[in-house]
Parts: structure tokens; sequence; C-alpha cells
């Protein structure tokens, strides 16, 4: 009989090889086993953080909804009574009123002076275009003057206005400003109302106009910045370290509380209006 020695080493490699593979798949089995278990043991921790995060979820929105549910009340509170608790209390004051682009809307600002019995003595519009390349000599050859830098273009405006002199209505009717309601007895105005609504305003607008002309008119009165919301402009933030009462929600009747108050108390100063990040209205208070 003739031995294939080949066929041998054939057949024991191929035994060899067949244990190899057996040891391999049941050494992958006792991993597989393993592994399921870790997985199963994350996947049940994550269950239980999920459970808890879930209730803690559940009581955050039952607070919050009842915080919400206060915060309208006090807010209907406000507007029902908004007439009550500004009643008469600016009987006999004279309020100024100005702004800076004829998109500003006072409507709101008028109705809360008038239904707190005070009188709006004047309302004048001060535009960007008394800045313009010529408007200097203009305002030189109608008026013979000799101005010749923008203090003295915001002097001469604010003196105008103070003063109720024929320069504002030329300064009107070369379009730099625009008169509403006529400047009068300047002396009795108690206090000055700035509107700053328009958020289209450049940095260099707010430094070079309204900053020195609010300064200029807080020398001598009483001021107070009013703008519609916190989005509508972020300037309000631009007058916080003047030491005047800037009030940003004046379309509501926290707003227009906050503005009669600060009105009769040229004490109150600071932001008041919604706070921007969570929405916690501050109303200027006093006794």
């Amino acid at each position: 009989m003739h031995i294939n020695f080949k066929y041998f080493i054939v057949s024991i490699g191929s035994i060899f090889l067949a244990l190899g593979i057996g040891i391999l798949i049941g050494s992958s089995l006792g991993n597989n086993e393993t592994i399921q278990r870790q997985n199963e043991a994350i996947v049940k921790d994550i269950d239980e953080q999920f459970n808890v995060l879930k209730t803690k979820d559940n009581e955050l929105s039952k607070e919050n909804k009842i915080l919400k549910d206060n915060l309208d009340s006090y807010r209907k509170y406000i507007e029902s009574n908004q007439a009550i608790l500004t009643a008469n209390k600016l009987s006999g004051k004279n309020i100024g009123i100005i702004s800076f682009d004829e998109k500003d809307n006072s409507g709101e600002v008028d109705s809360a002076i008038t239904n707190a019995g005070g009188n709006i003595a004047f309302r004048v519009i001060i535009k960007e275009s008394l800045f313009e390349k010529g408007s200097a000599e203009k305002i030189n050859e109608k008026l013979q003057k000799n101005i010749s830098s923008n203090t003295e273009l915001i002097n001469l405006v604010t003196d105008s206005i103070k003063n109720s002199n024929t320069n504002l209505n030329v300064l009107s009717e070369l379009g730099y400003v625009k008169v509403e309601k006529m400047p009068g007895q300047y002396d009795a105005v108690s206090s000055v109302v700035f509107i700053n609504d328009s958020g289209s305003k450049t940095k260099k607008k707010i430094n070079d106009l309204e900053k020195p002309i609010i300064e200029n008119i807080k020398n001598e009165k009483h001021v107070v910045i009013v703008q519609s919301n916190p989005n509508s402009s972020d300037s309000a933030d631009e007058f916080s370290n003047m030491k005047i009462a800037t009030i940003n929600n004046i379309d509501q009747s926290s707003g227009q509380i906050s503005l009669v108050n600060c009105l009769i108390n040229d004490k109150l100063t600071g932001n008041y209006g919604k706070d921007k990040e969570n929405n916690v209205v501050t109303i200027a208070v006093t006794k």
C-alpha cells in the first residue's frame, strides 16, 4: 500500500484549522454575551436618567405655567388699573417731547402724559440731515451765522427750542427739524421725553447727534428716554451711564406707568421695562 504523505498533511492541517475556527467562534460568543450584558446595563441606566429628567421637566413645566399665569394676571391687573394708578399724577406739569426720526411714534407717550393730566408743551423732531455736507453753509446764509462745527449746530438747535425763536422756523424750512407743536414757555417745562424708537440707529448718530443734544437739554431739564420694546433698538443701553431713566416698553401699560412715575420723580434713574434675556418686567415705582 502506498502512503500519500501529502494527503495526511492536508488532513492534519484541516483538523487544526477546524479546531482553530471552533475556538474562535466559541471565544466570540463569549465576548458577545459580555458586550450584550454591558449594553443592557447602559440602556437601563439611560432609561433611569431619562425618567428622572422627564420628571424634572414635568415639574418645571408646571412651575413655568404657574409663573406665566401669575404674570398674565399681573399684566391684566396693570392694564385694567392704569388709569387709576396714574390719574392726575402729572396735573399742572408741562412736558416736552423730542425725537430724532420721523418714524418714531409718539402716540403712547402722548396718551400716557395727557391721561395722567399732563400737558404736552412741544413736540420736535431733530433730523440726522442736520449734519449733512453743506448744511452749515445753508444755515449760515439764512440766519447770518458763522457756524463751522457740529457742536455749534447742536447748540443752535437746542437754543432755538429753549428760546422758541425764529431760528426754529428757519431750521424747519430747511428740513433739519420738524416742529409738530411749537415750543413755548420753555422755562415752565418740567421734563423732556426723548423717543428712541428707530431700530436703524448707528453708533455715530447716537454719539454725534443724540447724546450731545440729550446732554445739552439734561443740563437744564429732567430727561427720560423711552422706546417701544427691548428689540426695537439696543441704543437705550448707550444712555445708561448718563444717570437718566430709560424705559424700553412704552407700548405697554407697565411702560406708560413707569413713564408717569419717572416724570413726577426725577430721582428715579436706571433702566425700566422688559429684560431682553428672561422677559422680566421692571416698573418704576414712586410713593
